[in-house]
């Protein structure tokens, strides 16, 4: 027997082939399957990362409820300063982990001014940016400027021809704080302190030096 035959001998025929493939074939699925098992298991991975990532930049939207005190000064010279209570309704949209723009509606009031009689009640419409140190983590100091209107009410306040009753001015408050937050969606104003400028016609430099005192609660969305 030659080199030739021995080769056809030996030769496989077409049903042990077809066995071959067969065995073969249940690996390359496997392989697959892996393969597919693998990147399911990475795309989720990224996936929980990315929303992990989101959840800690913190909330899109901020709104809070504050309790004011506010020092004013509306007489003209020495301070013939007096106290006025209230409260205050701002929304923050936040562009980043620190910058933010808020808007604010606030209004303080207080009767019997030093025993005279009058009263008076201040309402501002402010809005303006903010910066927060670290707004995601537990503690996060803040700076914002706000500007916009006051309006000014009740006996103290100035009218036409110098009467009282009813005016608007120039508003603005400049100042910070601190915020603490309590869970994901709740935190608290610990404080918040603001030099708060208006500018009612007193006659002289129309020109109100006051200082706003705040505290309280905060949602996030």
């Amino acid at each position: 027997m030659n080199f030739t035959q021995q080769i056809r001998r030996t030769k496989i025929s077409k049903p042990a082939a077809n066995n071959i493939r067969i065995k073969v074939n249940p690996m390359r699925k496997l392989i697959s399957m892996k393969t597919v098992v693998f990147l399911l298991l990475l795309l989720g991975f990224t996936a929980f990362s990315t929303r992990s990532a989101g959840a800690q930049s913190g909330s899109l939207v901020d709104v809070g409820v504050d309790y004011n005190f506010v020092r004013a000064n509306a007489p003209v010279g020495d301070c013939g300063c007096f106290d006025l209570n209230g409260g205050s309704v701002w929304v923050a949209v936040n562009f980043s982990h620190s910058l933010g723009i808020v808007g604010e509606i606030a209004s303080q009031h207080s009767s019997n001014i030093s025993g005279s009689g009058a009263d008076l009640t201040l309402t501002s419409y402010l809005a303006g940016p903010r910066y927060t140190w670290g707004r995601a983590r537990h503690f996060a100091p803040f700076a914002q400027v706000l500007l916009g209107g006051a309006h000014a009410s009740g006996s103290l306040a100035p009218g036409s021809s110098g009467l009282a009753g009813s005016a608007n001015a120039f508003g603005m408050t400049a100042g910070g704080g601190l915020d603490i937050s309590l869970t994901r969606h709740i935190a608290l104003r610990a404080f918040e302190a603001d030099y708060y400028l208006t500018r009612f016609d007193n006659g002289v430099n129309d020109h109100q030096n006051n200082l706003r005192l705040a505290a309280g609660v905060i949602i996030r969305f």
